[in-house]
């Protein structure tokens, strides 16, 4: 059966989850690039710290699998320890990896190897809603050790559409070493009969 396409009836669906407290597992920590203007409206390049984090399906709880985006900026005016960690507030990163389990007193090469142990620890963060720009968004306010410190997280699967199976690349490819096993010459163009 069929249907027509109304775009009166189309809506979108509400990304912004409740406020309060979601046990969830670190899924990817990421420095990225962000342009932005100064006061006299010239380009600037600065940089950002994004944090995505799953919300654990083994933790009874509402939006399972659903997503949580934290995101930590550079300090206008960095202390030393602030330096220590690319310019990011040294105990907003410190809060971090206490929440997220990982052993005090530990030295670290660089943040990026900091970064890369953050990745599948659990921690409970807990959202706001604030106003930006006439819109209300979730915030991190908070982020805590877990709870639930056993993770029996299963990864979302995702599934295969014959859509998007049509872009995927093939994998195997023939040889190109000819094997001239069990072929025949082929006559010319000159002695087939058509």
């Amino acid at each position: 059966m069929g249907f027509k396409s109304n775009w009166n009836e189309a809506t979108q669906g509400s990304s912004i989850k409740p406020e309060g407290d979601y046990e969830c597992l670190i899924a990817k920590v990421e420095e990225k690039e962000y342009n932005t203007t100064d006061s006299n409206g010239n380009k600037i390049v600065k940089n950002k710290l994004n944090i995505s984090m799953v919300i654990r399906n083994d933790v009874e709880q509402n939006y399972k699998n659903g997503y949580i985006f934290d995101t930590l900026w550079k300090k206008k005016e960095p202390t030393n320890a602030d330096l220590q960690v690319k310019g990011y507030s040294y105990g907003q990163i410190m809060a971090l990896g206490k929440a997220a389990g990982l052993p005090d007193g530990k030295e670290y090469d660089s943040l990026e190897q900091f970064c890369g142990e953050l990745v599948n620890k659990p921690m409970r963060v807990t959202i706001k809603h604030e106003e930006y720009n006439g819109k209300t968004q979730e915030r991190v306010s908070w982020r805590n050790p877990t709870k639930y410190p056993t993770v029996k997280h299963i990864p979302k699967q995702t599934t295969t559409n014959t859509a998007t199976a049509y872009a995927q690349p093939q994998q195997n490819y023939a040889s190109a070493q000819p094997t001239n096993q069990g072929f025949t010459d082929m006559p010319l163009d000159d002695d087939l009969p058509f």
